[in-house]
């Protein structure tokens, strides 16, 4: 009889079987390929950004936070959004420009960030912003990239990963405007790794806050999908973190400015261009044109691609395989139910592609395609960003940034729905599974 094979001359073939999936899927770009194209797009939008005239500053969306910080560091935190004294203030700021005056709409929390930066001329400031922001959107893709199941990837391939994610259009548009937008995306990248690890009312005070610190707008979809996942925790968290900001607004503004910040916000309404905006409402602006009509529509879409969060919510209650792909499509939804979004907003989906495109690459040959339809969404959506921008979303086109949302949307809540198992099943993931902490999420 023959001898049996020791388990011992097995277990390399195993291993190996496991760790070749996620390091070189035949349907997968090169990692040097890869590395190579996102450093040269990231190099491409510094350069543009570098090229950027005092003219071109001047008109950034950073001045109105220059100048809603300037009023709150000189004491009038409770007059902040009155057009008084944001109108004059602007002009001298950008003073010798002749530019239309762009007023500031953000929280009470963004301009008490950007005070230190009022310190220095605007033209200074801008830079230092934007390369904040850069940084910020940077750690975010690092974050996700850590974050997420990766078993048996090596760095070259979670650099790769992380590069592609930065190579986004919001990233480009975020540092060229000095947008808000990397708070937006640290604070999904963290709220992703608590949930991953399980630390459920720490990631939903995360995403309470990181809702309200600067633009409201965007959480609409992730706040349906906390409700139709229905975990304690989660929903508490989330409570809780919304409303320690809204004490921090008071704090730093009190009571007048709070309600000077909602009454600039609801006035605005209406003001924007509908056509123009990367949200649902970019396409009814189209249809009916920028007419009231528009916002109506747009309303119920937003409530409509709610209801959808939140079938996504309950779609991954105690179903932990589907996080990645279910809060990617809760983040995309939020962008796509948003009142009021521009392309610089899509900087918030970076964490979002950047752990959508490392789970996928640590997936099985069988789903290896699913990273090539992934990074197809994310570069047809940067595509559509930028002939938006050279179009200016007129006809023939139209707004195409909205449509291509849509279909990522929809990649990602199917992909969702077809994660069927559970993680303890499976097993634990050996690079992420830290002592059991991200085994399974808890189903309430």
């Amino acid at each position: 009889m023959p001898s049996p094979v020791p388990v011992t001359a097995r277990a390399p073939h195993v291993r190996s079987a496991e760790a070749a999936p996620g390091r070189r899927p035949s349907t997968l770009l090169a990692e040097p390929l890869a590395i190579a194209a996102g450093c040269l797009v990231l190099l491409a939008y510094v350069l543009l950004w570098a090229r950027n005239s005092p003219l071109q500053t001047g008109r950034a969306d950073f001045t109105n936070a220059y100048v809603g910080a300037t009023l709150l560091r000189t004491g009038h935190a409770a007059s902040m959004y009155s057009p008084a004294l944001q109108d004059p203030l602007y002009l001298r700021v950008v003073a010798p420009l002749h530019t239309g005056v762009l007023p500031y709409l953000e929280a009470p929390t963004a301009a008490a960030l950007a005070i230190p930066y009022t310190l220095l001329s605007l033209h200074i400031a801008y830079r230092l912003w934007s390369l904040t922001q850069l940084l910020l959107i940077a750690a975010a893709a690092g974050i996700a990239v850590w974050a997420a199941p990766r078993r048996a990837l090596g760095r070259a391939r979670l650099a790769a990963n992380a590069l592609l994610a930065l190579g986004g259009a919001g990233t480009l548009m975020t540092l060229v405007l000095g947008q808000w937008d990397g708070l937006w995306a640290l604070g999904l990248a963290l709220v992703y790794m608590w949930l991953r690890q399980r630390r459920m009312g720490v990631a939903g005070f995360a995403l309470g806050m990181t809702a309200l610190v600067a633009k409201p707008q965007l959480a609409l979809g992730l706040a349906a999908l906390v409700l139709g996942w229905r975990d304690r925790r989660l929903l508490l968290g989330g409570i809780g973190g919304a409303l320690t900001t809204v004490l921090l607004w008071l704090a730093i503004a009190g009571v007048g400015g709070v309600t000077g910040f909602v009454g600039a916000v609801v006035h605005s309404v209406g003001v924007w261009q509908p056509s123009v905006m990367v949200s649902f409402v970019g396409i009814t602006g189209v249809v009916v044109a920028n007419t009231p009509a528009a916002h109506v529509l747009g309303a119920a879409g937003s409530l409509l691609l709610m209801g959808v969060g939140a079938a996504v919510g309950a779609a991954l209650r105690g179903r932990p395989a589907r996080l990645e792909a279910g809060l990617a499509a809760a983040a995309v939804i939020s962008l796509l139910a948003a009142p009021h979004a521009y392309p610089q907003d899509l900087a918030m989906l970076v964490p979002a592609a950047a752990w959508s495109l490392t789970a996928l690459s640590a997936a099985t040959p069988a789903r290896a395609g699913l990273w090539s339809a992934a990074l197809l969404a994310w570069v047809a959506t940067t595509l559509a960003v930028l002939l938006d921008i050279a179009t200016r979303a007129e006809p023939p086109l139209g707004v195409l940034t909205p449509w291509s949302l849509i279909a990522a949307a929809a990649l990602a809540v199917a992909v969702c729905l077809r994660q069927a198992g559970v993680l303890e099943r499976s097993g634990p993931d050996p690079a992420t599974d830290r002592g059991g902490a991200a085994r399974a999420l808890p189903a309430g």
